[in-house]
């Protein structure tokens, strides 16, 4: 190893380690033996700066990525998760847009947070409305394209859908918290009455939208994503309708799918 990269993996370390760290202080003395004092600003101080501009890089990621989960916790709340995440999970991506994505894996965890569960659904939520605006792109399937398939094909249809369609579910009112603050009104309080199941995608518009969905709606979609065809899918809707009306609300879903840009393609099973 190189003279400078041996620097730069022990500066590395002084940025990642605690300050309560017992290793802290002991790195932070091999960093001042290369740092110089400058215009009056000790070797310490400088590594301090230093050390301040990383932690504030990444609380401003934080903020970035989950703006309104910072308003409903407010302020104080905020800053004690931010530092606490930051201290558990350091940065090791080169990009910054990954940095957050064990958020709600800690908030779950962690001794005071996980006391209100709801917090960690709402950084869920948040995260999947990132990775549905930055999915990768792709044609989108129209109606018609299914309507040029000989319908006693249909049976044997299964849909391939957009990159960026997410099934988010929970067992609290995190995504009504959530729209809540987005129109800049006060969030409901917490409710963990029942389970809740949300659709996400990025439209063609290039807008991530989302709507909630029904028991039924939520298994269709599903059992669509895990390969089903359409016969499995009209027989599996037996649970809530009809012989006759079964295929006709799988078909109906189907084209309210096609219509907001979800699917890609239709292939035979």
């Amino acid at each position: 190893m190189s003279r400078l990269a041996e620097i730069q993996q022990q500066f590395m370390q002084y940025l990642l380690s605690d300050g309560s760290d017992t290793q802290h202080g002991q790195i932070q003395s091999v960093m001042k033996a290369n740092v110089s004092e400058q215009a009056g600003i000790s070797a310490d101080d400088r590594l301090q700066i230093y050390a301040n501009a990383y932690r504030i890089r990444l609380k401003e990621t934080i903020e970035t990525d989950h703006q309104l989960l910072g308003l409903y916790l407010g302020d104080d709340l905020f800053d004690k998760m931010a530092a606490d995440y930051t201290r558990q999970f350091p940065s090791n991506n080169k990009s910054l847009r990954q940095f957050c994505d064990g958020l709600p894996e800690f908030l779950q965890q962690d001794a005071f947070f996980k006391q209100h569960p709801i917090i960690a659904d709402f950084a869920r939520f948040e995260r999947r409305l990132l990775n549905a605006f930055d999915a990768a792109d792709c044609a989108r399937a129209s109606f018609n394209d299914l309507q040029a398939i000989s319908p006693e094909l249909w049976p044997n249809c299964c849909l391939r859908f957009h990159p960026s369609v997410q099934i988010f579910t929970c067992n609290s009112n995190a995504v009504e918290a959530w729209q809540a603050l987005k129109i800049d009104t006060a969030p409901p309080a917490p409710d963990y009455e029942s389970p809740r199941a949300w659709l996400l995608w990025r439209g063609e518009s290039r807008l991530t939208e989302f709507v909630s969905l029904t028991t039924e709606q939520h298994a269709l979609l599903l059992g669509f994503i895990q390969g089903n065809n359409f016969a499995t899918q009209c027989e599996q809707m037996l649970q809530w309708h009809d012989e006759q009306s079964a295929p006709m609300m799988v078909l109906q879903t189907m084209q309210t799918w096609f219509q907001r840009g979800l699917i890609r393609a239709v292939v035979s099973s």
